[in-house]
């Protein structure tokens, strides 16, 4: 009965031509990281390192510029349409990608695109987690974003797959003279076409703005942007003061801090780990890593079935915990099946943990500041992930990588501990002395 409710909210049409959308796109997104990473594959052994960093600032700079602006502008803008545009431009993207590198021969007009390609996708991304409460009714936004969590991680895990199988295939130069990774690009411009046309057809009642939200033409973010400097800041001041002043939403926003110590620890350490110290190489991280991109899509399942019946902020901090404690055994793990289950732990814990954060957002902030709140929770989570992979590789050389581990898996738990007791304390506050 609750596996039918979970998937029951495809049943509603629009909702389920939006979902089906996403995980195509995010399909298309995977292909697009394996063809990257084939192409820098091209060069010199010893170039790759530096390409690959190159790469990944041309894809996080978009981000951390434009972020807080790409909110307040989704939030004046129609956000389908918003969404229908930025796919369209992608497509362009990913068909020019290979043109410029064919005609080139260099990396560096290929990051120029990718740069404006991930812009898109900015805008995109806010639009997307923006409208989703117009699509389901309130009572089910929690099961719409199980849902799309549960499809958009099995997406992943197809995409980086289905990456490899492309790239690799002789048949594209035997039969059309071409490439893997040029395949690739192509495919994931169809995938960025059908994308669009399903966002086109979707059908979703967006309401009016308010008095100063008026919609923008195109040639309006050339005029805010000269014009309307103090007028942004005070729109992005009023999204911050939201965040201050309703709980919930803070909330959501507190647990990037921890949700990032978590991802920088497992990026900077666990990967080395496994690559050199256990010997297992680059096939070994791929393999963890696809396990753990089925934890997520476990959590997101359960999430969906079980969510509703505990008290989501609570349900959050008892996945830090556990993955806290996740983090403290890695240093003590010496097989590979050892390995694998701790990542399929981590996928499944931290799973909830995104689903809880665009729920709290979803219920608890209106329409008009919705994409605001989205793009600043992406700007801290990029913003944050750079310092913090920074951070951590400085202080595994000062105190040794094992020791990191167990305090930053202490350090996780310990805070979400603190959490949950403040929360209680909170809630005991409130009993009424009658009902105490």
């Amino acid at each position: 009965m609750r596996r039918a409710k979970f998937w029951n909210i495809l049943r509603i049409k629009d909702f389920s031509i939006f979902t089906f959308a996403q995980t195509v796109s995010q399909f298309g997104d995977k292909l697009d990281y394996i063809a990257l990473i084939a192409l820098i594959g091209l060069f010199p052994k010893e170039r790759a390192p530096l390409l690959l960093s190159q790469m990944m600032i041309s894809i996080t700079l978009p981000v951390i510029i434009f972020g807080p602006v790409a909110g307040i502008l989704v939030d004046r803008w129609n956000k389908k349409t918003v969404m229908v545009v930025c796919d369209i431009l992608r497509t362009l993207c990913a068909i020019a990608i290979p043109i410029l590198f064919i005609v080139t021969g260099s990396m560096y007009p290929v990051f120029a695109v990718v740069f404006f390609m991930f812009l898109c996708a900015l805008f995109f991304n806010a639009a997307r987690s923006a409208i989703i409460p117009n699509l389901v009714a309130r009572k089910r936004i929690l099961t719409a974003n199980a849902v799309i969590n549960f499809v958009s991680r099995g997406a992943t895990f197809l995409g980086m797959l289905a990456g490899g199988i492309v790239v690799d295939w002789r048949i594209w130069h035997r039969v059309f003279g071409i490439a893997g990774w040029t395949a690739a690009f192509i495919l994931d411009a169809l995938t960025f076409v059908v994308s669009a046309f399903l966002l086109y057809i979707m059908k979703v009642r967006l309401p009016e703005p308010s008095a100063g939200l008026e919609q923008l033409k195109p040639r309006g973010i050339f005029l805010l942007v000269k014009a309307n400097l103090a007028k942004m800041w005070r729109e992005l001041y009023h999204a911050l003061r939201m965040i201050i002043r309703e709980r919930n939403i803070g909330f959501a926003m507190a647990t990037i801090f921890l949700m990032v110590l978590a991802g920088s620890v497992v990026v900077i350490l666990v990967v080395p780990t496994v690559q050199q110290e256990m010997a297992w190489g680059t096939s070994g991280v791929s393999y963890l890593a696809a396990i753990g991109a089925i934890g997520l899509v476990i959590g997101a399942y359960l999430m969906g079935i079980f969510g509703h019946h505990f008290d989501l902020k609570m349900l959050m901090l008892v996945c830090f915990i556990l993955v806290g404690g996740s983090l403290v055994l890695f240093p003590f793990l010496g097989s590979f099946w050892a390995f694998a289950f701790v990542c399929l732990l981590c996928g499944t814990a931290i799973s909830p943990v995104f689903i809880g954060q665009d729920t709290l957002i979803h219920r608890y902030a209106d329409d008009f500041i919705r994409g605001r709140i989205f793009s600043l929770r992406d700007w801290v989570l990029n913003v944050l992930s750079a310092l913090g992979a920074v951070i951590i590789g400085v202080l595994a050389a000062i105190i040794g990588k094992d020791y990191l581990f167990v305090y930053s898996g202490i350090g996780i738990a310990l805070l979400a501990v603190l959490g949950w007791l403040v929360l209680a304390h909170g809630k005991s506050n409130s009993i009424p002395q009658g009902h105490a």
